[in-house]
């Protein structure tokens, strides 16, 4: 039974925003057997945030993020998640390659190698492996010269998002939700019996409502009398032209080098956290929903990072930018994902604070939104990522937020962004 006392079946909710927590919301709610679902994106759905994601999902929890066993099966049922839409037959770029965690240094293995093999929450296949086995593993990616050492985890995935977010949509219109494109919601109001969301083309009247909007989270709920802890960050991902790597190389997470990198069709996606940049230091405070464009913050990410990468990444020698896309994550001041009841409200539900790992835990926040706004059981204790955790007067500005970060980043050895921590 609901919150407003309508079985759920005959509900009708709405969610705000199409990218991954919006779309798995959506699809849970369908198959939990509402009938009317109506997702409302001011773009495209998957064509913000998480498009441009690099789209590799992992066991965090293991010595990454301390999101504990409920962070835990949030990542598995991620991995569970993407497995099954693969089944599906419809190429997604699906790629059971795993994840390797490396260091430099010995130095570096004991801050951010040694902890993912000790973690309580480290798959028994987890394996470490020395420089040469490195080597091996990696099939070219990697000079075996330049490292050191690394945990890898053989049940990491990769997934391309924007083919992923075809076959998610596709499944959501054959069960019945609606998608309303090209409509941005400007207010919702929970009158206790009937949620109202303003949109710039007309009023929708819902039973209720999920917002998933990520960096426009606080824009969409502003009505609703409370504010996220959550500072937005425009974070480039590069992609090469084709180097002719095979399509069953590891993802990389280099932690010295504040570094993500992969395989794609061939060719190198990589990103680093020293040129993410916090979107009110850009020019582009008040961005439109959809993806940033930032080509001076691409420019500096790619000029100055590739001297340094193709040392340690022969590939990436001589190779060439083939395209390149910027989202905006939104970080938390302790890192932890957000979904919940906004206070104050019976039948709005707010999931986001991604924290940069919103395409390995989406599958999961969107399935807790569904459970949290019909009032079902969630499958995952939702506390540790509560709401109110934070007063929604803690933080005055996204300035206040990164300023709370580094002393997270210190305590967990786990910077960010930026060249300083």
């Amino acid at each position: 039974m609901s919150a407003n006392g309508h079985d759920g079946a005959n509900r009708h909710i709405a969610v705000i925003g199409g990218g991954i927590i919006g779309c798995s919301a959506a699809v849970h709610l369908l198959r939990s057997g509402v009938r009317q679902v109506t997702i409302i994106d001011a773009g495209q759905p998957g064509a913000a945030t998480t498009g441009a994601g690099a789209g590799f999902v992992s066991h965090w929890s293991a010595g990454m993020i301390p999101l504990g066993e409920e962070g835990f099966q949030l990542q598995q049922y991620g991995l569970d998640f993407y497995r099954r839409l693969h089944e599906v037959g419809v190429e997604i770029g699906y790629r059971p390659n795993g994840t390797l965690i490396m260091a430099l240094t010995e130095d570096g293995r004991d801050r951010f190698v040694r902890p993912v093999l000790e973690s309580p929450h480290a798959p028994a296949e987890m394996q470490d492996l020395n420089a040469v086995q490195i080597g091996q593993r990696m099939q070219g990616l990697i000079d075996p010269a330049r490292v050191h050492s690394a945990a890898y985890n053989p049940h990491g995935i990769q997934v391309d998002t924007s083919l992923a977010m075809k076959v998610l949509t596709g499944q959501i219109s054959e069960l019945g939700g609606v998608f309303r494109n090209g409509t941005r919601v400007t207010a919702i109001h929970d009158a206790g019996d009937r949620v109202t969301i303003e949109t710039d083309k007309g009023r929708v009247e819902a039973d209720g409502a999920i917002a998933a909007a990520g960096a426009w989270n606080n824009q969409v709920i502003s009505g609703l009398g409370w504010q996220l802890p959550l500072l937005r960050v425009v974070a480039t991902r590069i992609v090469t032209d084709d180097r002719g790597l095979p399509s069953t190389i590891p993802t990389v997470q280099c932690r010295e080098l504040r570094l993500w990198l992969r395989e794609t069709f061939g060719a190198v996606m990589w990103g680093t956290g020293r040129h993410y940049k916090p979107l009110y230091k850009t020019a582009d405070s008040e961005i439109e929903p959809g993806q940033p464009h930032n080509t001076e913050l691409m420019r500096e990410t790619f000029d100055e990072e590739l001297a340094e990468l193709q040392a340690i990444f022969p590939p990436l020698r001589g190779s060439k930018l083939a395209s390149w896309a910027q989202g905006v994550p939104c970080y938390t001041p302790d890192n932890g994902l957000v979904v919940g009841k906004v206070p104050g409200s019976g039948n709005v539900v707010v999931a986001g604070g991604d924290n940069e790992s919103g395409v390995t835990h989406g599958p999961g926040l969107g399935r807790l939104a569904s459970e949290l706004v019909l009032g079902q059981q969630p499958f995952v204790a939702p506390a540790r990522f509560r709401v109110e955790r934070y007063a929604s007067d803690a933080f005055k500005s996204e300035a206040e937020v990164e300023a709370a970060m580094p002393a997270w980043g210190a305590r967990h050895e786990a910077s960010r962004f930026g060249r300083s921590a």
